[in-house]
């Protein structure tokens, strides 16, 4: 399934390649600009943050959170890249247009799980991050779901399907070197690729449950 699945991406992707590349540069840039302002902290100095470092981080953490529906939106552009209905930088923007506070609370809600799931183990993290790999398109096809609910669906769906998606993650690890290997340039490349390969695993895995898909109200919501 992982070779049909890439042969679906990279005939998605004819004649997108550079626009894609494009629309992963913009990402990166904005995505960074929360980073460039965040102040240097040495963790091993004892002296308390200054006035202007401690408004800088704040300033930093506060932009990371009302940006984070940008990451949904990608996601997004992929899943119609993969579905074959063109690429658009208004598709990247989509969720900072519609339910923009939802899309908020959700990316935070998700990392807020993954992080305390991390803090348990590195192994359950992984797991917990691959289980709700699945929210960002849940919430583009059934936006009636509140953020909770997304993420459950998410966990509902990649039941049985978490190890696919790790060997997915894992066939792209060549394509991860030869990005290091062009010093980054490669991932503009590699990133929509990977991008609409995962859009296209999601696709088939709810393709194939149409039909006997259980309530995700019937579900236990969250962690």
């Amino acid at each position: 399934m992982r070779s049909e699945w890439k042969q679906h991406a990279r005939h998605a992707l004819k004649g997108k390649w550079w626009l894609m590349a494009g629309l992963a540069l913009l990402f990166v840039i904005i995505n960074g600009i929360p980073q460039s302002l965040a102040p240097e902290i040495d963790p091993n100095s004892t002296a308390p943050l200054t006035s202007t470092d401690a408004t800088l981080s704040l300033v930093s953490t506060v932009l990371q959170i009302l940006i984070a529906p940008l990451t949904i939106g990608w996601s997004w552009l992929a899943l119609g890249v993969s579905r074959e209905k063109g690429a658009s930088l208004s598709t990247m923007f989509k969720p900072f247009q519609t339910r923009y506070f939802k899309h908020v609370i959700t990316s935070f809600v998700m990392s807020l799980f993954i992080v305390l799931w991390t803090l348990l183990l590195i192994v359950p993290g992984i797991i917990k991050a691959f289980s709700y790999s699945l929210t960002p398109y849940i919430l583009r096809d059934q936006p009636e779901l509140s953020a909770l609910e997304s993420i459950t669906e998410s966990r509902r769906l990649m039941d049985g399907h978490k190890m696919e998606a790790f060997m997915l993650f894992l066939s792209f690890f060549g394509w991860f070197l030869v990005g290091i290997l062009t010093l980054g340039i490669g991932f503009f490349f590699i990133g929509p690729y990977f991008s609409t390969t995962y859009a296209t695993f999601y696709d088939s895995i709810r393709d194939n449950q149409v039909g006997s898909d259980e309530p995700v109200h019937g579900t236990e919501q969250g962690f």
